[in-house]
C-alpha cells in the first residue's frame, strides 16, 4: 500500500527494480486501433493504444493538461515526468522531491503543474519549462491529496496530519487550515469552486462549503475514502474506498444512488468522463473498471496492468482514459464516444429522499437541534458494550418525528437511551434525517444523513 505508516506501524516495501532502457512502449495510434461496441459490452479489454514504460518506481499519480497534449506523471523515487500525448515523446524529467509523489493536478490553464508529496511538501512548476514557481510548507506530514479549483484560485491540499488546508493559488499563501479526525487520503473542487470533498482514512467524506465555512459529514464506507471526485454538472459525488467498492452520492442529501462493487481489491481513484456518462475506476485488483453514471451498470473492465491501478484520469479533448499503476508503465485506453448512446439500459427506479438542505447553515442548525434533544433525553449510564446507530427524521422546525435503529444494539437499547419516544409513527411531506450515534463511552455524535 502507498502509505509509509499505518496508525503507528511502519510498513516495509518490497521493491524489485528490473533495469531497462528508460523509454516508452508506442502502440497502434487511436485512429488505428478500434474497439468496437460489442468488444466493449463483453466485458473483459487488454487491448490499450499506448504504453508509457516509466522505470522510476510505482506511478502514484498521473494529471493530463486540458489540451489534451500532455501527460504527467509522478512516481514513488519523486520523480516527475512530462510526456507528449501527441508523440509519445519523453518531454522531460524532474527530480521533484525527495519522497514520492502520490498526487498532481494542473492548472484549468493549462500552464502549472502542483506536486504533492511524502516529503510534506507542494510545489508548483511551470509545465512548459519544468522550472520551479513555488514550494508550499505548512503541512507536518505526508501530502497525500492535492487539487486546484476550476476558476484556478484555490489549491486544496489532503495530509496525514488530519489537515486539509486551502491555499492562494496564485501566490501560495495558506489561506484556511480545515481539522479532521483522520489521516486526509484525497480532495476534490465541484465545478463551481464553491464546495470542497475530503475522504478521509476512516471512510468518512467531508463537505466543506467555502464561502461560510459549513459543513457536514456522509458515512457509509467501511474502509478507507481513498479517492474522490464531483460529476461535471456537479450534482453528483463518486468515492472509491478501501472497502473495495465506489459510491456514488447525492450529496446535498447524504444519500447513496449506487454501490458499485465488482473490484476485489481496494478502490484507489475515480475519475469522470467529460461527458458525465461514465466513470471509471482503479484498483489495487490492477483493474480498470468503467462504469454507467445513470444506472451504476458495469460497461467494461481494462485489465492489462500486471500490478495496482493507483491513479486514472480522462482526457477532456480525446475519446481517451490514463492509467498509472505500479507496474511503471501508464497506458491510453480507447474509449467509445459517446458513452451514452453505446450501452442502454433503463435507469432504476431510486427512492424518493427527503427534503434538499442547501444552506450549511440551516443543516447545522438542525444538526444543533437534533442533538439538543437526544443530549437531554439521554441522561443515564451507558450499560451498552457496541455503538448504536439510529437514523432520525425531523420536522422543518428541527423537531425529531421518527427514529429507526440501524443495528441490533440499537434496537435492544431504545428504551434505556430514551429514543422510542421520539416515534410519532409517519411523516410530513417535508422531513430531514440525520445519523445518530451513542457509544459506551457516552459520546453523542449527530452528522447529516
Amino acid at each position: 500500500m502507498r502509505s509509509k505508516a499505518v496508525k503507528g506501524k511502519i510498513l516495509a516495501f518490497t521493491l524489485t527494480a528490473v533495469v531497462t532502457a528508460a523509454g516508452i512502449g508506442w502502440y497502434r495510434s487511436f485512429a488505428e486501433l478500434e474497439t468496437t461496441v460489442s468488444q466493449f459490452k463483453s466485458g473483459l479489454l487488454t487491448q490499450y493504444s499506448t504504453s508509457f514504460k516509466d522505470n522510476s518506481g510505482w506511478i502514484y499519480a498521473i494529471a493530463l493538461s486540458p489540451d489534451g497534449k500532455t501527460l504527467a506523471s509522478g512516481s514513488y523515487r519523486g520523480l516527475i515526468k512530462i510526456w507528449s500525448l501527441q508523440t509519445g515523446e519523453l518531454l522531460y524529467t524532474l527530480k521533484a522531491h525527495t519522497d514520492a509523489i502520490e498526487s498532481l493536478a494542473i492548472s484549468p490553464d493549462g500552464n502549472v503543474l502542483a506536486s504533492g508529496s511524502w516529503d510534506n511538501r507542494i510545489k508548483l512548476w511551470n509545465l512548459k519549462t519544468g522550472i520551479l514557481i513555488n514550494t508550499l510548507k505548512g503541512h507536518a506530514d505526508d501530502v497525500k491529496a492535492i487539487s486546484i479549483s476550476p476558476d484556478g484560485r484555490l489549491l486544496a491540499s489532503g495530509s496525514t496530519d488530519k489537515t486539509v488546508r486551502l491555499w492562494n493559488f496564485s501566490d501560495g499563501k495558506l489561506l484556511s487550515t480545515l481539522p479532521d479526525t483522520d489521516w486526509i487520503q484525497s480532495v476534490a473542487f465541484s465545478p463551481d469552486s464553491k464546495i470542497l470533498a475530503s475522504g478521509s482514512e476512516n471512510g468518512t467524506i467531508k463537505i466543506w462549503w467555502l464561502d461560510d465555512g459549513g459543513n457536514y459529514t456522509l458515512t457509509g464506507h467501511s474502509g478507507s475514502a481513498n479517492s474522490v471526485a464531483f460529476s461535471p454538472d456537479g450534482k453528483t459525488l463518486a468515492s472509491g474506498s478501501a472497502d473495495k467498492t465506489v459510491k456514488l452520492w447525492q450529496f446535498t442529501k447524504g444519500k447513496v444512488l449506487h454501490t458499485l462493487t465488482g473490484h476485489s481489491g481496494p478502490v484507489l481513484s475515480v475519475a469522470f468522463s467529460q461527458d458525465g456518462q461514465a466513470l471509471a475506476s482503479g484498483s489495487y485488483d490492477k483493474t480498470i473498471k468503467l462504469w454507467k453514471l445513470t444506472t451504476g451498470e458495469l460497461m467494461t473492465t481494462f485489465a492489462a496492468h500486471s500490478k495496482p491501478v493507483w491513479s486514472v484520469a480522462f482526457s477532456s479533448q480525446n475519446p481517451v482514459l490514463a492509467s498509472g499503476s505500479a507496474d511503471e508503465t501508464i497506458k491510453l485506453w480507447p474509449v467509445p464516444v459517446p458513452i451514452a448512446t453505446q450501452v442502454n439500459s433503463p435507469a432504476p427506479e431510486v427512492e424518493a429522499a427527503p427534503s434538499e438542505i442547501l444552506s450549511p447553515g440551516e443543516i447545522a442548525q438542525l444538526n444543533r437541534k437534533v442533538y439538543d434533544q437526544i443530549d437531554k433525553s439521554w441522561r443515564s449510564t451507558p450499560t451498552f458494550k457496541t455503538s448504536l446507530v439510529y437514523r432520525v427524521a425531523v420536522n422543518e422546525e428541527g423537531v425529531i418525528i421518527d427514529c429507526q435503529p440501524l443495528n441490533q444494539a440499537a434496537a435492544d437499547f431504545i428504551e434505556e437511551v430514551s429514543l422510542s419516544s421520539f416515534r410519532q409513527g409517519g411523516k410530513p411531506q417535508h422531513f430531514y434525517q440525520f445519523k445518530v450515534v451513542l457509544k459506551p463511552s457516552g459520546v453523542l455524535e449527530v452528522s447529516p444523513w
